[in-house]
């Protein structure tokens, strides 16, 4: 079995959940027996000693392509009546560089991640007849309805969002039409797939965790009164689900424990959080076990949103109990042996903080109902598996098929 696997960035180093789900396929699949030819878009250069790694699994390409979110870049797109996510990687220089690629490989199969790739790997796919396989990381259309509801009506922001979800909805249509598989991270999101193309071929596959890297060290002691934040603070919705939290809930569990603080971990972390008491700043970091490992509890304020959050997979995975909102929770089928707590209103959210930090053997057994959790439904090896099945049927039909034509 022979993969294309087109990423919209290069998902090394693991430092947020859409590299890692990204990383956990290309590897898996390689694991599987698959010879995976992986071609990553990138905005800033990528560090030899990384491409050398994806090398010891795959065949890496990296194409360099600036599809920042510029002004400029916005404001030709909402002219043109084009979704900006997928047009801005459908470009000239794209293309050629796919060319010159696919000249000297062969492959059986497209495998495309996330929406933001449709539209190149649709060229793809016409060009070379290879059948089209799509990872719907998130619903891109509703997440970004979601960012709509929260604008001021007829503000420029409401008007670029309302057209670019529109033109998203449509583009996640073709793109669903299109391929011959659809992967959805949660029942849910295949349930928005299929309510776009109801006879489409839509499986889930939800992220995995790599159990026998992520798992507690005992001989770490944790912090009794450390709640733990991670998240990257370039999306608006993390920076204001962030503020929320600090505004909203902390004052409130700090006025019943004095002594209760919280850590921010993650990339550009926003200058206003220097406003804030009982806040440590940590920023980015390499690795993040150390961190969940000393940590009593990782909390997930978040509105907007779609799929699963790998970041709180392994936060379970490392038996840290966690308090998310339902948006940041999405996906994650809870149960009281789940080892996650609900809630959405500050006052709920505080009290359910309170209750963990107060009652540490109640965090120890939550936490521990955590792994057990994501071990039965989360391991990265049964999550690609489907995947990988699924993708083999397919090239095998799409051989009987050829062989039929002749």
């Amino acid at each position: 079995m022979k993969i294309l696997q087109i990423s919209p960035q290069f998902p090394y180093p693991l430092d947020s959940g859409g590299r890692i789900g990204i990383f956990n396929i290309v590897k898996q699949l390689s694991a599987f027996g698959a010879e995976v030819f992986f071609v990553a878009f990138t905005k800033t250069k990528v560090p030899n000693e990384f491409v050398e790694y994806f090398r010891s699994f795959c065949h890496p390409f990296v194409i360099h392509l600036d599809t920042r979110n510029t002004f400029p870049r916005l404001l030709k797109y909402f002219l043109l009546n084009k979704p900006v996510l997928t047009e801005k990687f459908y470009r000239p220089k794209a293309k050629n560089s796919l060319q010159d690629i696919i000249k000297n490989i062969d492959f059986d199969l497209i495998h495309l991640d996330h929406t933001n790739t449709f539209s190149i790997g649709k060229w793809l796919n016409e060009k070379t007849g290879k059948p089209l396989g799509l990872r719907l990381h998130n619903i891109e259309w509703v997440l970004w309805e979601r960012l709509l509801k929260k604008q001021v009506p007829l503000s420029p922001q409401w008007l670029f969002l309302k057209q670019q979800t529109r033109l998203l909805r449509e583009k996640e249509r073709q793109a669903i039409a299109t391929a011959k598989v659809s992967f959805t991270c949660t029942d849910y999101d295949r349930s928005l797939a299929l309510g776009l193309v109801p006879n489409a071929n839509v499986l889930v596959a939800s992220p995995g965790v790599d159990l026998s890297l992520f798992r507690p060290d005992p001989k770490v002691e944790r912090n009794p009164k450390e709640i733990i934040i991670v998240s990257t603070f370039d999306w608006l919705p993390n920076i204001s689900g962030l503020k929320w939290f600090l505004e909203k809930v902390l004052p409130l569990i700090v006025e019943k424990m004095p002594d209760a603080f919280v850590s921010i971990i993650g990339k550009n972390p926003p200058d206003f959080l220097r406003d804030y008491k009982k806040v440590n700043v940590l920023g980015y970091v390499e690795d993040i076990k150390p961190y969940y490992n000393r940590g009593n509890i990782l909390v997930v304020p978040l509105f907007v949103g779609s799929g699963v959050r790998i970041k709180i997979l392994e936060a379970m995975a490392m038996e840290l109990p966690v308090v998310s909102t339902s948006i940041g929770a999405e996906g994650i089928p809870i149960a009281p042996d789940s080892g996650i707590l609900i809630a959405n209103e500050p006052e709920q959210f505080a009290n359910s903080v309170l209750e963990l930090l107060n009652k540490p053997e109640k965090a120890r057994q939550l936490g521990s109902n955590a792994r057990n959790f994501v071990q039965k439904h989360f391991s990265v090896e049964s999550s690609i598996a489907i995947m990988f099945n699924e993708y083999k049927r397919i090239i095998e039909e799409s051989s009987k098929s050829g062989e039929k034509d002749k």
